[in-house]
């Protein structure tokens, strides 16, 4: 009776051109952060071993390795002789560490010091060309905002598009200095201010890592002297102690770090120890002073759900140069790799959409007029899903064959559309085993590229287009050693202590110092 219809009357689907196409979407992947704080007491790393303090030695595969690793110390030794020295080289902490992971392709990216406050990133040089938006920050506390002995220094960057801001505190110290410790924070929170658009404050970020001696100290001074505080530790009571822990307690209270997550400590107080002992110091109550925490924005991407899982938390008895024991933690995070889907292509495919939100927001009197596309486009995107991560463009240099030493050497490279060259952007010339991003060994600004620009014609600059040649003379005082071979990096910068990003990484050469032409009073 039914009868089935013959396929060729069949309703066809309609067929998707390319510029219908939906657009793509973000795609997620984990990093993995190893943290580690430490308030070394003045104390310097000679003879101590530190592969286990960074998990090193159970590191067998380079799989086991984490992506990044985050040293924040305090009560770095800050004397005035250091602090000369320090302005020529590395401290002898972040030499150390440096040394150490140097060996496993570590590179550092930023480092950053107020007084005795120390904080440093380390990447794996895999990264280095997704990492962009470096930005460091300090805020003093100590005596009012003007001296540096407590405060907090912070490190903030983009990682494959996700913004992380790492922030090493050292907060007032004592146990009745409980109200000056929530006034360093909120003043930290306060003054703390980047230069990066919609990033200017630490809780603007979708990851936050906060840690240091913090300082917080344990409840009930009149009523648990040091000696129960021991026993209690002794007998394993520590569920019963972290009761007692101020930080916990202003937490709940919403009174400082509401916006911070912790993993409750169930490692025994880490503060305060005889030195050179696993003693404590009974001229002082025991308590968990040293901190990580650490927050998420899970929605900040359409689509993608940010996450972030603590993975371990522990202390490190078996150092014991200072009266803190270290404390580290193991993170993974989720990041973001935006698609390439630019904003032209989004006009194409929405037009209707777009001219209907266009009048729709011109004829709002509360909203602000939209002039263009564009302007409507970035209302749409920012904030929630970026369809094009500029972040992530990348300059692409022509291969360089040799390098002749004192000598003018012009290079060429490609910007990506879009790019927004500035006029603190600098090239430097690196060893090809270089162990940290201030290891420059000369550099040159870029703008006279810009100068040069001036003087083209309409049909030069359209040949040229994003290929750029640059002239680089770096003087024969610089040290190039022969038998070496270097690479050139390219850094987008605002300028000194600005935001700062590497978006090129040449090929590695070799360098030559060709011999003089003889004069006519060489010749006999």
């Amino acid at each position: 009776m039914f009868h089935r219809k013959s396929s060729s009357r069949r309703k066809r689907k309609p067929v998707r051109h390319d510029n219908q196409t939906k657009p793509i979407p973000p795609k997620s992947i984990t990093k993995r952060l190893y943290i580690l704080t430490w308030n070394v007491s003045t104390k310097f790393p000679d003879n101590l071993s530190l592969g286990k303090l960074l998990g090193l030695e159970n590191s067998h595969q380079d799989s086991d390795l984490p992506d990044f690793f985050v040293i924040g110390l305090q009560e770095v030794n800050a004397q005035p002789q250091n602090t000369l020295y320090n302005l020529f080289k590395d401290d002898l902490w972040t030499q150390r560490f440096k040394e150490l992971l140097k060996e496993r392709d570590y590179v550092v990216i930023k480092t950053e010091q107020m007084q005795g406050l120390l904080l440093s990133v380390f990447a794996r040089r895999k990264h280095l060309l997704h990492l962009r938006q470096v930005e460091t920050e300090y805020t003093r506390t100590g005596l009012g905002g003007i001296w540096g002995n407590k405060g907090a220094v912070s490190i903030r960057l983009n990682v494959y598009g996700c913004s992380i801001c790492l922030v090493n505190a050292h907060l007032a110290a004592h146990d009745h200095m409980l109200e000056e410790r929530i006034n360093d924070y909120e003043k930290i929170v306060q003054e703390h201010k980047f230069h990066v658009k919609t990033k200017e404050a630490i809780f603007d970020h979708d990851y936050v890592f906060w840690f240091g001696d913090l300082n917080f100290r344990l409840t009930g001074e009149a009523t648990t002297s040091a000696e129960d505080i021991r026993a209690m530790v002794k007998h394993d009571e520590l569920k019963k102690l972290i009761e007692k822990d101020q930080l916990l307690l202003v937490r709940r209270e919403g009174r400082a770090f509401q916006k911070l997550n912790e993993r409750l400590p169930q490692f025994p107080p880490t503060f305060k120890f005889e030195h050179g002992t696993n003693d404590y110091d009974m001229k002082r109550r025991p308590a968990w002073t040293d901190r990580i925490l650490y927050a998420v924005k899970e929605n900040n991407y359409r689509n993608v759900k940010l996450t972030v899982e603590q993975t371990s938390y522990k202390s490190h008895p078996s150092y014991n140069i200072s009266d803190h024991k270290p404390v580290t933690s193991e993170f993974t995070i989720k990041v973001v790799r935006k698609p390439q889907y630019s904003g032209e292509r989004f006009k194409t495919q929405h037009y209707q959409r777009l001219s209907y939100r266009m009048a729709i927001a011109n004829g709002t009197e509360s909203s602000p007029r939209l002039n263009s596309f564009d302007d409507l486009v970035s209302d749409l995107v920012d904030g929630t899903q970026v369809y094009e991560d500029t972040t992530e463009r990348t300059i692409v240099f022509k291969p360089i064959e040799l390098w002749l030493v004192g000598e003018p050497n012009k290079i060429e490279y490609t910007i990506p559309t879009g790019f927004e060259e500035g006029s603190a952007d600098w090239i430097g010339i690196y060893r090809e085993d270089f162990t940290s991003l201030s290891e420059y060994l000369a550099y040159e600004y870029t703008e006279g590229y810009k100068e040069k620009q001036h003087q083209l014609n309409a049909q030069q600059e359209q040949q040229l287009k994003n290929t750029r040649t640059v002239e680089l003379n770096f003087s024969e005082n610089v040290s190039l050693p022969l038998g070496v071979r270097y690479q050139l990096l390219y850094f987008q910068s605002t300028g000194s202590r600005g935001v700062t990003g590497l978006v090129g990484i040449s090929n590695t050469f070799a360098v030559e110092k060709r011999c003089p032409s003889p004069s006519f009073d060489d010749i006999d």
